[in-house]
């Protein structure tokens, strides 16, 4: 009897702390406006007024709210994104081609890095110099 009620707590306790971590994460939105068509992934994004939010720790989701398009990608952190302290977008540029590479939140929160997909890796090999450059979008951060 008092194991089985030591299990429940022990269970319903799990479940909130599983219910409570991508709440977490869901916290951040970060909204921003792209004057530009873009890639994310295979996913071609028109410019638009776009909230990305954090789904967990390795995905987030790219929401038009102009456009009503959206994507989902996996990302990886790279560390603090140090004394910058503005919410941003970072994009690689590859003749007209732009692909979505980082996501900062800024306040020195962790850089969100995106995998560099197909498409990009081949516009990068026909571009005799590498990128093109790189555009930065200054996003802002909403609770």
């Amino acid at each position: 009897m008092k194991r089985n009620l030591i299990t429940g707590i022990l269970t319903t306790l799990t479940l909130l702390l599983l219910i409570s971590v991508p709440s977490a994460y869901a916290q951040a939105t970060i909204e921003v406006t792209v004057p530009f068509n873009f890639m994310v992934g295979k996913a071609e994004m028109p410019a638009g007024t776009y909230t990305i939010n954090r789904l967990s720790s390795s995905a987030i989701e790219i929401k038009g709210s102009t456009t009503k398009k959206s994507a989902v990608s996996i990302v990886w952190s790279e560390g603090p994104s140090g004394s910058d302290s503005a919410a941003k977008l970072v994009f690689n540029r590859y003749g007209d081609s732009y692909f979505l590479s980082q996501v900062t939140r800024g306040s020195g929160a962790s850089v969100m890095q995106l995998p560099t997909s197909k498409l990009e890796q081949e516009q990068r090999i026909a571009s005799t110099s590498g990128p093109s450059g790189q555009k930065v979008v200054a996003a802002r951060l909403q609770k």
